[in-house]
């Protein structure tokens, strides 16, 4: 079992305990490029007329369709308590993804491409997650674990023997079941099954090295920092619908949430990991993911050299991760 910093997105592995990597982040697919492109974003303007005077956010709230509790030394403690399940996109069963805080999944769900909506989401509110891929005899081959800045790991069958079990039911539109490791803890889940409009990759697909759909488009340096430069305003205005608007996210996914408990302190939280001056740097990409480097400080005075990463939706590039690299 491995642990790796900020997400797949970093290219070194480390243990979770262990100082952050200081490598470049490595380029997925061998018709990748990368590349260098020294740029300060301009700095964060003032919030937009639409932005200021956009209605204050209505409480969303909704059944919690996972249920259930981990904890791992290395990933942490925490309730599990929402989700996505959507098909894998190689045929090897329905792929399940839960997290420790709400994401919105009842929108989220219905959405183009609703794993990478749930992981921007993930990394936004700085979830700890579990994730496997259970086959029709409601079987995984992995047990997935991780939280977007401390840390994550994976755990693979061995000889046909596994520590957890786990189940699967699809009836309806929905995927239920339950999942209990020997060790750590478990979940039951009743999700929304997804019918996402891209081959989605997922968290079981990037620990094996598929950053991006091998058939998806490349995107171009001037398109990821565009990407950055948008959400990094967004981010540092501390308006999240400017933040969820500029990754493609549609206005029904913006009101609900907005409307989430919490949602604004995680906001002000992710804020900070884009830093002043943000000067962007070197640029990686491959099929289905495109990555830059922002160098600067935190409003603590703290020195980075963070690393984002984007996967496209539609027309619209998505933040999947940052990797946090102290200087």
């Amino acid at each position: 079992m491995s642990n790796v910093r900020g997400l797949a997105a970093v290219a070194c592995l480390v243990l979770s305990v262990a100082p952050a990597c200081k490598a470049k982040p490595a380029a997925s697919g061998g018709n990748g490029t990368t590349g260098t492109q020294p740029a300060s974003p301009p700095a964060a303007s003032a919030p937009s007329s639409a932005a200021a005077t956009a209605a204050p956010a209505v409480p969303y709230t909704y059944a919690a369709p996972v249920k259930g509790h981990f904890k791992d030394v290395n990933v942490g403690d925490f309730d599990l308590v929402d989700g996505v399940a959507y098909p894998a996109s190689d045929g090897s069963g329905t792929v399940v993804y839960v997290v420790n805080k709400p994401i919105a999944s009842p929108v989220v769900s219905a959405a183009a491409c609703p794993m990478t909506h749930a992981r921007s989401l993930t990394v936004l509110r700085d979830a700890g997650w579990l994730e496997l891929t259970l086959d029709k005899a409601g079987r995984s081959k992995y047990f997935g674990k991780g939280t977007p800045f401390s840390g994550s790991g994976r755990e693979d069958e061995t000889g046909g023997n596994r520590y957890w079990s786990s189940s699967l039911k699809s009836a309806g539109g929905r995927a239920a079941g339950q999942v209990k490791h020997r060790d750590h803890g478990g979940f039951e889940f009743d999700l929304v099954l997804s019918a996402p409009k891209i081959a989605e990759v997922s968290e079981g697909d990037r620990s094996k090295g598929t950053q991006g759909d091998a058939k998806a488009s490349v995107p171009s340096e001037a398109d990821v920092v565009a990407a950055y430069q948008k959400v990094r305003e967004a981010a540092l205005r501390k308006d999240l619908a400017g933040v969820l608007a500029a990754q493609g996210f549609d206005e029904k996914e913006i009101t609900a949430i907005r409307g989430l408990a919490g949602i604004d302190a995680d906001l002000a939280v992710f804020a900070d990991r884009f830093l002043q001056p943000g000067t962007t740097g070197e640029f990686q990409n491959g099929p289905g993911i495109g990555g830059v480097t922002g160098v600067g400080a935190n409003s603590k005075g703290a020195k980075f050299l963070n690393y984002y990463s984007f996967a496209p939706c539609g027309d619209r590039l998505v933040l999947i991760s940052i990797g946090e690299n102290p200087q």
